[in-house]
């Protein structure tokens, strides 16, 4: 090898030897579209392309954190434990891709975000000490409805968040029959049975193929025909902390995206983007395969999303932009359709509670219900699966209670 050769060598593995060790993603000003979809030029970060082969990105715009990522896989599978009937007997199988994104809350010691702190060897999920936050995008379950499942995993095992998630299970009943051909879930599509791409409210990003199953009428008497097939979990409207981490994704021509948006400040259970600061992170890749799955596509590398050319605009206001008082804003846009924002200040850090009620005094969602740090905060509402007509929303705090009517118009 001559030594221009060696000179062009060395160069080759010094780049590559670079490109193996990064391990910090720079967040970069700026706002996505949450779509699913990385268009041209939308995202400015310089994409971090991890041990095993995901590309991520990241940006923030002094609200919102847009997080996305996106890897290889030969197929799209959107049918955990879906339900086949073969003329005579009920059976389920079926798998689902998954993409779950761990941070370090800064409670494990020693071990931040990295493999150390996942035990999995007795099928658990959980911690060495302290949690980390967890946003678990699922393809079937979570995807339609446009949010990730958003969990901490403790000492003891994983929890979820405070709120409801955007799916109950369907699983067999008594008589090993879809247990919600009998039964009802409120605020679920409890009428499941063909395959459509039409989906309506629930698919809010419009990225469902058309293997996915859409709702028609029946009832636990109906006549079921060889080939019907009925989804392994009802899909819901997710409320509380489980519903603040929005998120898009789609499969095409052997490659998934997903995208991520949430609002900056944190909860108890959440980590709070906060300027010049970073947090650790890892994640999991994986196919719900029916075995090990905790294990597959779990990457062991610490990564690092720096913040330190953000500017947040909310939950980090000076002590001269403090807000002085209680307060509830008027939502905006109002009348809304389907989508509104809910604006509340605290002028110092406490226990809040806001929800959602009907005229007749009935609670229709919490938004949240947590600890919040002294500031302006922001709260979105959809409302696509309640009709037209006046609804309430309710702060409550151990120092301060006020109502606001709202008017929704389809």
């Amino acid at each position: 090898m001559n030594n221009f050769l060696k000179f062009l060598f060395l160069i080759v593995l010094s780049l590559n030897i670079s490109m193996l060790a990064q391990t910090t993603l720079t967040v970069t000003d700026g706002a996505a579209t949450l779509d699913g979809v990385i268009s041209l030029g939308e995202y400015t970060s310089i994409p971090l392309v991890t041990q095993l082969g995901v590309t991520l990105y990241a940006m923030d715009d002094g609200e919102y954190f847009y997080f996305a990522a996106t890897w290889e896989d030969d197929t799209e599978s959107i049918t955990k434990k879906q339900w086949f009937y073969d003329g005579t007997t009920w059976t389920q199988s079926e798998n689902e891709d998954r993409f779950g994104i761990i941070f370090d809350m800064g409670l494990n010691g020693s071990d931040g975000a990295s493999c150390a702190t996942m035990c999995h060897g007795d099928g658990l999920m959980r911690t060495n000490n302290g949690y980390v936050d967890v946003w678990h995008w699922k393809a079937y379950r979570s995807n339609p409805m446009g949010v990730a499942d958003d969990k901490r995993w403790e000492t003891d095992d994983r929890h979820s968040d405070p709120g409801t998630s955007s799916y109950s299970n369907n699983g067999p009943d008594a008589n090993d029959l879809p247990e919600f051909m009998a039964v009802s879930d409120p605020g679920a599509n409890v009428n499941w049975l063909v395959n459509s791409a039409s989906l309506g409210n629930f698919d809010p990003y419009s990225v469902i193929s058309s293997t996915f199953a859409e709702a028609i009428t029946f009832d636990q008497g109906a006549a079921f025909s060889n080939g019907d097939v009925i989804p392994g979990y009802v899909l819901r409207d997710a409320a509380g902390d489980r519903g603040n981490v929005m998120a898009a994704g789609k499969w095409d021509n052997g490659v998934w995206t997903v995208e991520f948006k949430r609002v900056n400040s944190g909860t108890d259970y959440d980590f709070a983007v906060l300027s010049g600061g970073s947090v650790d992170f890892t994640y999991e890749i994986f196919d719900n395969t029916g075995s090990g799955h905790p294990n597959d596509g779990f990457d062991v590398t610490v990564y690092t999303l720096d913040f330190s050319n953000i500017v947040v605009s909310v939950d980090e206001q000076t002590g001269e932009q403090l807000p002085e008082t209680y307060s509830l804003a008027q939502n905006y846009p109002n009348p809304f359709n389907p989508a509104t924002t809910i604006e509340y200040s605290l002028p110092e850090q406490a226990n809040v509670t806001i929800a959602i009620y009907d005229v007749l005094g009935n609670e229709l969602e919490v938004l949240f219900s947590g600890n919040k740090s002294s500031g302006t905060h922001r709260l979105n509402w959809n409302a696509s699966n309640y009709s037209s007509g006046i609804y309430f929303y309710k702060m409550n705090t151990n120092k301060f209670y006020q109502i606001k009517k709202m008017l929704l118009l389809k």
